[in-house]
């Protein structure tokens, strides 16, 4: 059962890489397209490889800190893009607002998005960087296949992992801060890597928590971009009026109420099983006495 799983793991890891290279070298591509690929991979390895925690080689602990910083540096890059999206979908048509000073601001996010791109990612070679850095990594994750974290490691990372994201959940309220949302989407992602890896152990109980947290971190991502869309649309970068601008912060606003709605019931639903009742799950399912 190690052997299998460590395999699983590196295959885990690989498949990241590979497709990370792909969005690399493939032509006819959009550098927000390749961003969004990038930080998706680079997230599902940091969630992945929490489960050598208790054993910290120098390969996985540099790994981790290079993916953070990659991640740092794409992540503005990709909410400049999600800000033109959610811009079309919410503010877009609104009648409330002069059409001219709604296409300027779309014209404003556009260029914001361009210059990000051209000077933070093209001109800087970010693609080559992450490129050189898979490439550097990826005989080091065949090699790192034989160190296979033990049955028990893997248990007690899902526990942890599963721990910290129900302590943040039972904190929050509908009304709660943004940045407190973002902080259990991260740790539910985290767990969310974690439970998909391992859907081989246990298909019906991994799959159907992974569903959820799919469907869950989905719906915090949104929340999550709406907040950075809020601050975005208030800047004095588009021109509008004060009442012009309290319009759109209303409607941006309600959508961010609309979704938390939603998101609420199936967080619930998620953590209906209390840390103990999970924890004891798991022993089970890892036949651990």
């Amino acid at each position: 059962m190690v052997q299998e799983t460590g395999n699983r793991l590196t295959a885990a890891f690989q498949k990241q890489t590979e497709k990370i290279i792909y969005f690399c070298s493939a032509e006819n591509i959009s550098p927000n397209l390749s961003v969004h690929e990038f930080r998706k991979s680079f997230k599902r390895l940091r969630g992945l490889l929490h489960f050598y925690d208790n054993q910290p080689d120098e390969f996985v602990i540099d790994c981790r800190t290079k993916i953070k910083a990659f991640s740092s540096f794409l992540s503005p890059i990709r909410e400049s893009f999600i800000n033109i999206q959610l811009f079309d979908r919410i503010i877009a048509g609104n009648q409330l607002v002069p059409e001219r000073k709604i296409k300027a601001a779309r014209d404003v996010l556009t260029e914001k998005n361009r210059v990000m791109v051209e000077d933070q990612y093209l001109s800087d070679n970010g693609c080559e960087k992450i490129f050189d850095f898979v490439q550097s990594i990826n005989d080091k994750i065949k090699k790192f296949g034989s160190s296979r974290p033990a049955i028990v490691q893997l248990e007690e990372q899902v526990c942890i992992s599963f721990l910290q994201s129900y302590n943040a959940y039972i904190t929050i309220g509908i009304d709660a801060e943004p940045l407190e949302f973002h902080e259990l989407r991260k740790k539910l992602k985290r767990l969310w890597y974690q439970l998909d890896f391992l859907k081989f152990m246990h298909p019906r109980y991994f799959r159907m928590k992974s569903d959820q947290l799919n469907k869950i971190t989905e719906q915090l991502g949104e929340d999550h971009d709406i907040a950075v869309f809020l601050r975005e649309i208030q800047s004095a970068d588009y021109n509008f009026k004060e009442e012009e601008r309290l319009i759109l912060i209303n409607q941006v606003q309600h959508q961010q109420e609309l979704n938390r709605l939603k998101l609420m019931p199936w967080l619930k639903q998620f953590f209906i099983e209390p840390p103990e009742v999970f924890n004891q799950k798991m022993k089970k399912i890892f036949k651990i006495e």
